[in-house]
């Protein structure tokens, strides 16, 4: 049982009021990706909100939810990828003893993490559903916030200049501001199609892919599609046709209604088109990166084993005309510091955590399968590190661990 009996005077067992404690702890972190100011702010919270309260229940929690394959096949690829750094000959950190107990400690806190992912899939429907509609209110509060105050400021003009969260580090990169709110916005079209769903998650959506459309961010738009395509793949009716036309509106008015606003300070652009102007941007010079970053791989053990999690991954000018401070692709990154075996372990925990979620699909769950393409797809050329909570992009928990783990408990809680 996860609620109290349904009497007029029952008491709530104690343990009950720690769960809902839980409950409401995990709802702020995982709506805190958009109004946290720093990740610091957001790190004290999961670990005296979520990790302390979801402690306290634990070990009641599993006496009927034990640990399956995807928490136990996680453990092994954050295990693997720091016995992997450890080996001898590979970079250590300025302050190795320092360097290792964050390591440790950015490895537990995503176990523990996940853990609660896979108990939040695990618990009744309602429960789950109700994380990500405050995820999608608190995100789309962060949209007008940032739309607002973000084309106000001096020198920035609609739609030329790139939108910023303005509420995380006073100005998210629009990279990662254009791929939550992507996020945050087909979640609020999966909401929108539940039967009886209220028509509030279409203004969500339609707001929250015009702020992403708005980023210009281009891995937005792309894993955005992959999402919609497993929606109209999995659950093509009726209910599915109101958020595909408020997608259509949003993109209609993103290439031809926003180039008509006058731009006093860049008049030369008025007529661009928006989509002309992504695909002007070309890879944005990721290709180049990419290179930069292989070649470093330069012996065949480096190849199978990896350079480790402390190798520099970082390549600033003039080896490319931009500072990149990560490889900007979880696959090339997991390859660059694990080698062939991180890819692997990393390969079979996102396998049994699609399989998860594709069962809860299967079951008329959509929601996490459809994310959790989404976040695969948005990872292909940007994010860094899959085995910490507080990676540089920070955002990899939310897109990727989130969905996975939260199916897999869904699945759980079907079977």
């Amino acid at each position: 049982m996860d609620s109290p009996a349904n009497l007029p005077n029952a008491k709530v067992h104690p343990y009950m009021t720690k769960v809902r404690r839980w409950h409401w702890a995990m709802l702020v972190f995982v709506a805190g990706y958009f109004i946290f100011q720093n990740i610091w702010l957001h790190l004290l919270w999961f670990g005296f909100a979520v990790a302390f309260t979801g402690a306290q229940v634990h070990q009641e929690w599993h006496r009927t939810v034990r640990p399956r394959g995807f928490l136990l096949m996680a453990a092994l690829f954050i295990l693997g990828m720091f016995l992997l750094s450890l080996r001898p000959g590979l970079p250590r950190p300025g302050r190795p003893w320092l360097g290792v107990i964050l390591a440790i400690g950015d490895g537990l806190l995503l176990l523990v993490f996940l853990d609660a992912a896979v108990r939040l899939g695990r618990r009744r429907e309602w429960v789950s559903r109700q994380v990500m509609e405050w995820m999608v209110r608190v995100a789309g509060f962060a949209a007008i916030i940032s739309l607002l105050v973000y084309y106000w400021l001096p020198g920035r003009t609609f739609p030329d200049s790139r939108l910023e969260n303005v509420l995380v580090h006073f100005g998210l990169a629009p990279v990662l501001t254009g791929l939550t709110f992507a996020f945050a916005g087909l979640t609020a079209s999966i909401l929108a199609m539940r039967k009886g769903g209220s028509r509030q998650w279409l203004a969500w959506q339609a707001l929250l892919l015009f702020a992403a459309l708005s980023s210009h961010s281009r891995g937005a738009v792309l894993a955005s599609a992959v999402g919609f395509t497993v929606l109209v793949v999995l659950t093509f009716r009726k209910a599915l046709w109101r958020p595909l036309m408020i997608l259509m509106l949003v993109l209609a008015v993103y290439q031809w209604a926003l180039p008509l606003i006058p731009k006093p300070e860049a008049e030369v652009n008025k007529g661009s088109s928006p989509a002309a102007a992504l695909v002007a941007r070309k890879d944005a010079g990721r290709m180049l990166l990419y290179r930069i970053i292989w070649k470093r791989i330069d012996s065949p053990a480096d190849h199978v084993l990896g350079k480790g999690r402390w190798a520099s991954d970082q390549v600033k000018p003039p080896e490319m005309h931009w500072h990149a401070h990560h490889p900007h692709s979880v696959y090339l990154a997991t390859y660059y510091r694990g080698g062939a075996v991180g890819v692997i372990l990393l390969m079979t925990v996102l396998g049994i955590g699609l399989l998860g979620c594709w069962r809860a699909a299967r079951a008329g769950q959509p929601l996490w399968l459809a994310l959790a393409c989404f976040g695969l797809t948005a990872f292909v050329f940007d994010g860094d590190d899959l085995t910490t909570l507080a990676s540089m992009p920070r955002v990899e928990p939310l897109l990727l661990w989130l969905p996975l783990a939260a199916g897999v408990g869904a699945s759980q809680r079907i079977s």
